[in-house]
Parts: structure tokens; sequence; C-alpha cells
């Protein structure tokens, strides 16, 4: 499947077991991105057309992200 807006995409189709990765915004005291990959543990929609995610990583943190900034990786079945 073919998107034209990949955030749409990844919006619409992300949902609980997928594996998705996370990219540090750069700041002035980075020299390079920091990447994180976790698993999509809980969905809530923020908006009318927005959701936020729940991502557990590798190292036993969770965090909430806008869903806009996350990138699926391997969709779960």
């Amino acid at each position: 499947m073919t998107c034209f807006l990949l955030w749409w995409c990844y919006n619409i189709f992300m949902k609980v077991g997928d594996l998705v990765k996370y990219e540090q915004p750069l700041s002035d005291s980075m020299d390079k991105h920091a990447t994180a990959y976790g698993l999509v543990i809980m969905m809530s929609r923020t908006g009318h057309q927005t959701e936020s995610a729940q991502v557990l990583f590798k190292d036993g943190v969770t965090a909430w992200f806008d869903s806009q900034v996350l990138e699926v990786v391997n969709e779960s079945r």
C-alpha cells in the first residue's frame, strides 16, 4: 500500500503491539540524532483526528508520544 501522506499512514494504522521508532530532535548540545525503538502498549485519542501512543522501550521505561512523531517499523499481526 502506497501512502501519499506518510504521517497519515502512521497515525491511522498504528495500533497496540506495533514496533515503533522515535527519533529525538536535534538540539544545540547534540552532535547526532538519538533513536529509540519500542512497543506500543496503549493508544489514546487526544483530539478529533489525533492519537497518542504509550511506548514501552527495551530499558523498561514507558512514555507517551503524539503518534505523528513515531514511525511504525513493524506492524503487529
